[in-house]
């Protein structure tokens, strides 16, 4: 599984869109992919549909980050976990 993937939502650290990072990640034999853009959720959607369409599992996290130093990643184990980890980020956002 890759475990910290990032589309070009993660603004200098990700260069493809959702459905690029899904198709490379089906033209290598990719099955579990998770999406963990910096301080970002904004294409989970995206992420999921185009995973869907070429039997990959999508898998939701945030990648976060004080500046450009790495803290942690945050990994959803389901719908909860995903909603956790929002309101996680608006709390690390409101401190940045």
């Amino acid at each position: 599984m890759y475990l910290n993937c990032h589309s070009y939502f993660s603004l200098r650290y990700g260069t493809l869109s959702p459905e690029a990072l899904a198709r490379e990640a089906h033209v290598r034999g990719v099955k579990v992919m998770a999406l963990t853009d910096i301080h970002n959720t904004s294409c989970f959607y995206q992420f999921a549909a185009a995973c869907e369409k070429l039997d990959i599992k999508a898998v939701y996290g945030i990648e976060f980050r004080d500046g450009d130093r790495f803290l942690y990643l945050g990994i959803a184990k389901n719908e909860e976990g995903i909603r956790e980890l929002n309101e996680f980020l608006s709390r690390h956002s409101a401190e940045q």
